[in-house]
């Protein structure tokens, strides 16, 4: 391996793909791996990646058997290395890795070992501590890149929790009316960012099925998020017509939202919105695959990588020109691709 490498997980495939980030050619694929591999995270030092597995089979309140794996993937020799279970905790979605503290964290949903964020030690690969949090379903999380704090999204849950993970100890909570979806932080570390509310959807993968259904009274129009981790206060909204489905902050600091939109037939093309970190204006919309999802950078920042989950492809954005220059098959062609947890390696 020379170049930057984008791996990029297929939920339903059930594979890891390897692309050249600069060719764009798929170089290497891992095929079987546990079910359902979700979200990602890269430990440099060591050069390992670490994903986590979900569910066994569905999403999220299909009420499906829960998995409780992260998946260690060695980079270089592109395989499987180890499996870190995380039972009696179940349902692992986001995976953070804090390498000034040599831990991995992840959250996990409500079961009979109860919820919150897990501490992993990178090392021993190891469960070394749990933080209980109030709300359940701890889904989506961001660490500051100090490593003093985490936000934590829980779905339906109508907050965002504040973690203090020196002590590991819940803080507080945020607001969000409705719930909220993915969360991240600024460069800086001065704002995090959240997609609200919880997208209402009717969800049968083994179908190849997903559908928009009608919020629950009350339920606020899709929004993005800016929080002051200063004094984790909202300081700032914006307004979308469509369900908002993940985010990312540029390593520049622009915010990236991903947005799900449907017809009457269900998924069409979804969006990607750049929306400026300041002052939140939007600078730009950009037309991908149907429901677009997670979202990653190329190491200058030049370039965005979008997991669409309907299609199982990847759409390549230059943020140059906000314009898409090439689409890469992860898993398209059934009826649900499934195509989600993504990491940019750099080269060696």
């Amino acid at each position: 391996m020379s170049g930057d490498v984008l791996l990029v997980a297929s939920q339903f495939g059930q594979t890891l793909d390897f692309f050249d980030a600069t060719t764009l050619e798929k170089v290497h694929t891992i095929p079987d791996l546990i079910a359902q591999p979700h979200e990602m995270a890269f430990d440099a030092g060591r050069r390992l990646a670490y994903l986590a597995h979900t569910y066994r089979a569905g999403a999220y309140n299909e009420g499906k058997p829960k998995a409780h794996e992260i998946s260690v993937i060695d980079v270089d020799a592109r395989a499987v290395v180890d499996v870190i279970d995380v039972s009696p905790y179940e349902a692992p979605h986001d995976v953070e890795y804090d390498p000034a503290a040599d831990l991995i964290y992840t959250g996990v949903e409500r079961g009979e070992a109860g919820n919150g964020i897990l501490v992993i030690s990178a090392a021993s690969r190891t469960v070394v501590g749990a933080i209980p949090l109030t709300a359940p379903n701890a889904h989506w999380a961001a660490i500051t890149p100090d490593g003093a704090k985490a936000y934590v999204a829980h779905k339906e849950a109508p907050v965002v929790s504040v973690v203090d993970l020196r002590s590991r100890t819940q803080l507080g909570e945020i607001a969000s009316a409705g719930g909220a979806e993915e969360v991240d932080c600024s460069p800086d570390g001065r704002f995090a960012f959240v997609a609200t509310p919880m997208m209402s959807l009717v969800v049968n993968v083994s179908k190849g099925q997903l559908t928009k259904a009608e919020p629950p009274p009350g339920t606020p129009s899709p929004r993005l998020l800016k929080i002051d981790t200063a004094t984790d206060e909202v300081v700032g909204q914006r307004e979308f017509d469509e369900y908002l489905s993940a985010l990312r902050v540029t390593p520049d600091g622009r915010v990236l939202v991903t947005e799900f939109r449907f017809g009457d037939a269900g998924p069409v093309a979804g969006r990607v919105h750049v929306v400026d970190p300041e002052t939140l204006e939007l600078l730009a919309s950009v037309e991908v695959d149907e429901l677009p999802f997670t979202t990653r950078f190329s190491a200058d920042g030049g370039t965005a990588y979008v997991a669409n989950l309907k299609t199982g492809s990847v759409s390549v954005i230059d943020l140059g020109t906000y314009s898409v220059r090439a689409r890469l098959d992860n898993n398209i062609g059934p009826g649900f691709g499934g195509s989600h947890g993504m990491a940019l390696v750099p080269g060696r």
